[in-house]
């Protein structure tokens, strides 16, 4: 399978899961998405695991190690991610998310020694412009620095994902990092009245099965493609997201930002279609 083809589908997915995060996280607190979530996640990744066809493979020593801060990293990018969200709309927080593809680019030509070829930095400038000219729709400080924090966390815990992955089961790498994720839910707090909001976070199911599932795609994909690549498959969530916040959350989006879905759309349809011809 291609890395376009497994491009759109953990975007896909991911797309869909944010879709629900953005209609709970205006409706619940932080601390209860968390919890609820990843609640759904761990008893869904459970399946998965379960009825895993292959061998199970699982790492030791500094592999697993990595693997858990890998895990505990991303927990703390959804909490960022939420909290962003609180207070920017979906098209801004995903305008900034574009940083952590720039993390697995730098990751991996400083770990892997990957040489980008000169269509990469062609493509780069491409969606970087179409990234600049999002910024100035950009107002609230707090959700800036939410989005900043998330969009770090993320390029890191995504970025270091992808060398346990190498000899790792998919199934098993999903568990235990949503696992993280529900010891770092559990720090915060369960809810006090759980009955009432489990009642509320009905939705979070949806978030729990969409992300599991992207999670599994994902994890395959960083056994079978180099890690500059991934971070090209980041970038094709972007064009989802600001049509989202056109269409279903009824942002109003300027020229300049129509015109920075050009750009990108630009730069991804080049990188992707050198990388298929090759």
């Amino acid at each position: 399978m291609s890395i376009f083809l497994f491009s759109l589908l953990v975007n896909t997915a991911y797309f869909i899961a944010d879709l629900f995060i953005k209609y709970s996280s205006t409706k619940q607190p932080t601390g209860q998405i968390l919890f609820f979530r990843s609640l759904y996640a761990v008893a869904l990744s459970s399946i998965f695991l379960l009825i895993e066809p292959n061998k199970i493979l699982i790492p030791s020593g500094l592999q697993l190690g990595i693997l858990i801060a890998c895990g505990f990293l991303n927990a703390f990018g959804l909490y960022a991610y939420i909290k962003a969200l609180q207070t920017l709309h979906f098209a801004n927080v995903s305008v900034l998310g574009i940083a952590s593809a720039l993390i697995h680019y730098a990751v991996a030509a400083l770990f892997q020694h990957t040489l980008l070829s000169v269509w990469f930095y062609i493509a780069s400038v491409f969606c970087m412009a179409g990234i600049g000219i999002q910024w100035k729709k950009q107002q609230s400080n707090a959700g800036l620095i939410w989005a900043s924090a998330s969009a770090i966390a993320w390029g890191l815990g995504y970025a270091f994902l992808s060398f346990p992955m190498q000899t790792t089961s998919a199934s098993f790498a999903t568990l235990l990092t949503e696992l993280c994720l529900l010891v770092f839910a559990l720090g915060m707090g369960i809810p006090k009245n759980i009955s009432l909001a489990f009642k509320q976070s009905s939705s979070l199911l949806g978030v729990a099965f969409f992300t599991i599932l992207g999670s599994w795609l994902l994890n395959i994909s960083y056994a079978k493609f180099n890690l500059n690549l991934m971070g090209f498959m980041q970038l094709a969530f972007f064009p989802y997201s600001l049509l989202a916040g056109f269409f279903i959350f009824k942002e109003k989006l300027s020229k300049q930002e129509w015109i920075g879905i050009g750009l990108i759309g630009i730069g991804l349809l080049l990188y992707f279609l050198l990388i298929e011809a090759a």
